[in-house]
């Protein structure tokens, strides 16, 4: 039974970020330990394919998650048909990437496309066990989360290990896989029988699929920016930057997603609270925010040109210095990203329209990304990265100040029936 937003403690909290954390403590060791480990073309390869393949999690998390987060303490009648239609979809959803990872490894075993489709598959079973886990969460059992993120801490540990013994990439995904592949089906045994009922009311499907796009597309496109200019940069002049920038990039990924996950703690909450009087006082927040957020990483980006132009800041990129530049360019651009995440948080969780509002600034966020990491990334290589990177944030700041100049009027009244569901 889907009852309101669950109550989330201090002590529950703790569990789940000790389980999440514990996870991407034992993966940021195994993101610096890789690299001596295989050398630099085989861990390349894996790291290119890992960073390239991101925003699959992201695609399969962001929005399902998080609409069902938002969407069921306003829609109580209907959050079973959700539920069971999810658990219908994720049981086939991973098959056709474990069959074409299955069908490379056999064929091609030394090659890179099979690591390349392994971590594909590994970032599907993994947005699949996150959406599981956080399906669980919804529904008052936040214990399969800790649980699960345990268990695949303690796996991470051991095939670090394995790896000091000989594992290579290929077989190292293999075993990440198979691991998750495990979990899954279990979370999904658990979460119940999975029924496809609701395909009888195709105008409820219509608005419920809008909502998962919309809701996705802020951290799908976030992900996918970096992918894209990640592969730019595998094929340009710097691509013996991808390495030691990747590995830096992992270790501050692994931040953002925690903070990106205590916001989806908290959404059934915040999807309460932003209803009527106080979606008008978040889209206000949100706007002052945005402001900010557009010179600050101006400021940013006139500091890297400056130092681009002025200093052999190309150079020591390229040195044995070349982590420490890239950890301080990333810690330098932190501030603006968390705050264009909370901004776009505020503003997603109000009503219907307020999503298309953020998934456009999200959109034009990409183009931007794309666009001038055409020229950027060519002609200064990583650093040309984050600076796409920045202008990619203005652009998306920018255009969510923009549209949300008109956005001060008082929401709908609070939705209880499923009539209403994609407010």
């Amino acid at each position: 039974m889907v009852t309101g937003p669950a109550r989330i403690g201090l002590r529950t909290l703790a569990s789940l970020l000790a389980g999440r954390g514990a996870y991407r403590m034992v993966q940021l060791v195994a993101t610096v330990a890789l690299l001596p480990l295989w050398g630099a073309e085989r861990y390349a390869t894996y790291a290119a394919a890992v960073v390239i393949c991101s925003w699959v999690v992201a695609l399969l998390v962001a929005g399902p998650e998080k609409t069902v987060l938002k969407l069921l303490p306003r829609a109580p009648r209907t959050g079973p048909l959700i539920l069971r239609a999810a658990a219908a979809l994720l049981w086939v959803l991973p098959v056709p990437a474990l069959v074409a990872f299955a069908v490379a490894a056999a064929v091609t075993p030394d090659g890179p496309v099979a690591v390349y489709l392994g971590v594909a598959a590994m970032c599907t079973t993994t947005g699949v066990l996150l959406l599981l886990v956080g399906l669980h969460r919804a529904v008052g059992v936040p214990r399969h989360d800790s649980r699960t993120f345990f268990v695949l801490t303690v796996v991470q540990a051991a095939l670090l290990g394995l790896v000091v013994l000989g594992l290579g990439p290929l077989g190292y995904v293999a075993c990440l896989v198979g691991t998750q592949v495990v979990l899954c089906v279990l979370l999904l045994v658990r979460l119940g029988r999975p029924s496809l009922a609701i395909r009888r009311r195709p105008g409820f499907v219509r608005r419920i699929w809008c909502t998962v796009a919309l809701m996705g597309s802020p951290e799908v496109c976030m992900y996918l920016c970096t992918s894209v200019l990640v592969a730019l940069l595998a094929v340009s002049a710097f691509r013996d930057q991808v390495g030691p920038l990747v590995a830096v990039d992992v270790v501050w990924s692994a931040g953002i997603n925690l903070l990106l996950y205590t916001l989806r703690v908290y959404t059934p909450w915040a999807s309460m609270r932003l209803l009527g009087s106080g979606g008008t006082a978040g889209r206000h927040a949100a706007r002052r925010i945005t402001r900010w957020v557009v010179a600050a990483d101006l400021a940013y980006l006139a500091a890297v040109g400056a130092l681009l132009a002025a200093t052999g800041l190309l150079d020591t990129a390229r040195g044995g210095n070349a982590v420490l530049v890239w950890a301080a360019l990333f810690a330098a651009r932190t501030p603006m990203l968390v705050a264009v995440i909370f901004a776009g948080y505020l503003v997603e969780n109000t009503d219907a329209a307020s999503t298309r509002i953020t998934g456009l600034a999200a959109a034009a966020g990409l183009a931007t990304a794309a666009v001038s990491g055409l020229v950027a990334v060519p002609s200064a290589g990583g650093v040309g990265l984050l600076i796409a990177l920045a202008a990619a944030e203005v652009v998306q700041a920018a255009t969510l100040r923009a549209r949300l100049g008109g956005r001060g009027r008082p929401a709908h009244p609070p939705v209880k029936e499923d009539v209403h569901v994609a407010a």
